[in-house]
């Protein structure tokens, strides 16, 4: 099993992520408003999240890994890119002064009509409208309408507590049907391969007596600089395995492994076995472990998000149906292959890096790094990068894929709108923290602004100013 962790925090998964920020292929966002948008429309709306909404930040330290990679790339033919496409660049993040900056501290100043440590049961609908929640301990009423934004698993949760989703599974479970829709189908996430499997005689990375380095704690808190600061991932990289325009691989490369704390918190993070641990991760704590870790950016396996009770109590049963397609195992072989070529390299043979070559335990049976081996280590040490989206998909209202209509607007449903990242039907071509942020102020231009009953002398209200009236659960 994958742990799949979620920001259950003011801010959400945002919180908690890596920080990478990345537009992806602006043609895909074109496509899931099925061109009520124009290209040019939602560069404008990147360009103004970047401008007022994020605190974006080059990285205020990288170790000598981030230069190496990106020569070692060019020696390969890869140039250095702004943002997407064939290339390599440093990472972009979402920092100020050093420190992690999510969407949320926009409205750190004002928290007055922000309800936390709320648990939201079931939404409440009369005649296919939806007037408010359902808490634990009373009822929240909505005057306009209710925006629905607990992210991938809770909104299709909540959903579907609420009578609303596929319609033998609330039969099956005795819910009033109030919409049959797909919500929990079509969940999708950006997976990845290859934990520690380069390996290097010196760290490459900051080490335990760097964060305990009184200079070190002096600079991060005073100028926001030094290694304190770092994301952790310091280059990201895409590719495409079958040699076309559009890459289908994205490489995110950290100069440190999960073996670099000895066992004591990251492989219980990601849920790495006694057995597998003990038998091939312990096998190189005598090198310094980095991860050059390949990730599928369109996988074509689906998986779904179903409640296993009416009792919202009960977590809702999560099967993402990793490498379940074919395709995609081959795309993270592919994958593994580009690493082992880019430390043929010569930028990257001064560094003395090299493959870890001691035999996966499941795999032993075949020719270590062959396309049997490799196939077989990708089956059994693929783990999420903590990108779900897809349960609550956009789309037209025509399509039998289709939950929210292309303004956010859930289908059959009045005054009910779901604002995250489940509403998008396919994976951004990138990190998604980015593409989330763009189409909530997308939702925020065309669809609260035209619901504002009065505007004087307004051009263009913030959507910083907005939220400060508006109640939030969480």
């Amino acid at each position: 099993k994958c742990k799949l962790s979620q920001g259950k925090i003011f801010g959400g998964s945002s919180k908690m992520n890596n920080m990478i920020h990345v537009r992806g292929n602006i043609s895909h966002y074109v496509d899931w408003f099925h061109g009520k948008y124009t290209k040019g429309y939602i560069e404008e709306q990147f360009n103004y999240i970047e401008s007022e909404i994020f605190n974006l930040s080059p990285l205020q330290y990288d170790s000598n890994l981030g230069n190496a990679i990106l020569n070692a790339t060019k020696e390969l033919g890869y140039k250095e890119i702004k943002d997407f496409g064939n290339g390599f660049k440093k990472s972009t993040i979402t920092q100020y002064n050093g420190k992690r900056w999510t969407t949320s501290h926009n409205l750190q100043l004002d928290q007055t009509n922000v309800l936390t440590h709320v648990f939201i049961e079931k939404l409440l609908i009369e005649k296919s409208k939806c007037i408010g929640v359902q808490t634990r301990n009373t009822k929240i009423l909505a005057r306009k309408g209710v925006i629905l934004s607990a992210g991938t698993i809770n909104s299709a949760k909540i959903l579907q507590l609420s009578g609303i989703g596929p319609s033998e599974l609330l039969h099956s479970l005795n819910i009033p049907i109030v919409k049959d829709l797909p919500v929990g189908k079509n969940l999708q996430d950006h997976i990845g391969t290859g934990l520690d499997l380069v390996l290097f005689d010196e760290p490459q990375s900051i080490t335990a007596s760097d964060i305990m380095d009184p200079i070190n704690v002096v600079q991060y808190f005073y100028s926001g600089k030094g290694p304190l600061t770092t994301p952790g991932c310091e280059v990201v990289g895409f590719i495409s395995t079958k040699n076309e325009e559009i890459p289908d691989i994205q490489f995110m490369v950290l100069p440190v492994g999960i073996t670099s704390d000895r066992g004591s918190h990251l492989r219980r993070n990601l849920g790495i076995s006694d057995e597998i641990w003990k038998n091939y991760f312990e096998k190189v704590f005598h090198k310094h472990a980095a991860t050059f870790f390949p990730i599928i950016l369109h996988p074509k396996s689906k998986g779904e998000v179903k409640i296993q009770s009416k009792n919202s109590n009960v977590p809702p049963l999560i099967n993402p149906k990793y490498l379940s397609d074919e395709n995609d195992i081959r795309s993270l072989v592919e994958g593994v292959k580009f690493v082992i070529k880019l430390l043929k390299t010569e930028s990257l043979k001064v560094m003395s890096a090299h493959m870890n070559d001691t035999p996966f335990p499941s795999c032993k049976k075949y020719k270590i790094f062959s396309d049997l081996y490799l196939k077989c280590y990708v089956q059994h040490l693929t783990l999420t990068s903590y990108h779900p989206v897809g349960t609550c998909s956009m789309g037209l209202p025509e399509s039998i894929n289709t939950v929210v209509d292309t303004s956010f607007r859930l289908l059959g449903v009045k005054n009910l709108y779901v604002v995250d990242g489940s509403v998008l039907p396919t994976l951004p071509s990138g990190n998604i923290n980015a593409a989330i942020a763009m189409m909530g102020n997308i939702f925020f231009e065309n669809v609260i602004l035209n619901n504002i009953d009065r505007i004087e002398n307004c051009q263009r209200i913030f959507l910083v100013e907005l939220l400060q009236s508006v109640c939030l659960a969480r």
